[in-house]
């Protein structure tokens, strides 16, 4: 009887090593089985890919007329970038999300992967090259001087500038070149930084400002509106307009190079440019 007992519990035994050995080895094929499952999310999907599995383009903007601004009547974020933007969500079969914010947080926001791209009449430059990723050129433009109508302070060029008012747009290159021209021809004159170049416009023909630096193609658009002013240079820099994207994601900057070549080429660029910037 204790023979009996003792070989029924080896069996026993025997058997549970046998369940625990095979349940070991399904585990370890169920763990490999996760981690190609694993390799299936967005995470390390192309960044193309993964906007279309999203089925969504983040696009992040400012202010900036006419690139880039709300419509009075429906509160709607429009302008040329915008329309742009679209053409890249329809490409990519996916709805495009607009949303504008300070423009100081504008590269940033796309330096750590919070939205996909950025389109807001940025300049290329080294320094925003350092962050982001930049397209090649959609538009060329550069700064100008702005003026009261007359130019009553005879103003020709940011070396006239000493001890007058000067505004410009916080964070954009208006700024820098500003600032650039105070030490390169060591005058001094009171800095007036806006958020929007809307208020510059405004401050300009209430007598608050002297002279702006601005955008040539951003002051045309707002000489439709602010009668009293006027461009007093030829633009004195050159400068491309290009659209950021999240270092990494060159497959998406492939497709966004590669459109803006074909959109210059098929007459969709020059529509654009009819309805907002003509």
């Amino acid at each position: 009887m204790r023979k009996m007992l003792y070989t029924f519990a080896c069996l026993t035994l025997t058997a549970a090593l046998f369940v625990l050995t095979g349940c070991g080895g399904d585990a370890s094929g169920g763990g490999s089985k996760k981690a190609v499952d694993s390799s299936d999310s967005t995470s390390s999907m192309s960044a193309v890919d993964a906007i279309k599995k999203r089925g969504v383009l983040t696009l992040a903007t400012g202010t900036y007329v006419p690139f880039e601004f709300r419509d009075e009547k429906t509160n709607e974020i429009i302008g040329f970038d915008v329309d742009f933007a679209q053409l890249i969500a329809d490409k990519l079969e996916v709805d495009l999300k607009v949303t504008d914010m300070d423009f100081k947080s504008i590269v940033p926001s796309v330096q750590k992967g919070d939205y996909d791209i950025a389109i807001a009449a940025m300049y290329d430059t080294p320094e925003r090259r350092e962050q982001v990723l930049m397209s090649d050129s959609y538009m060329s433009t550069g700064m100008v001087l702005v003026a009261p109508k007359g130019n009553p302070k005879k103003i020709t060029s940011l070396a006239d500038c000493d001890s007058l008012v000067v505004g410009y747009k916080v964070g954009g290159t208006s700024e820098k070149v500003a600032l650039e021209a105070m030490e390169e021809h060591e005058i001094t004159f009171v800095q007036k930084g806006y958020d929007e170049t809307v208020g510059h416009a405004m401050d300009l023909e209430a007598g608050r400002v002297d002279v702006v630096v601005n955008d040539l193609l951003n002051q045309m658009e707002l000489n439709k509106t602010f009668l009293e002013q006027e461009i007093i240079t030829e633009p004195f820099t050159e400068a491309d307009l290009s659209i950021a994207v999240k270092k990494g994601n060159e497959d998406l900057l492939k497709l966004i190079n590669d459109l803006i070549k074909e959109y210059k080429e098929d007459g969709t660029y020059e529509e654009l440019y009819k309805k907002w910037i003509e």
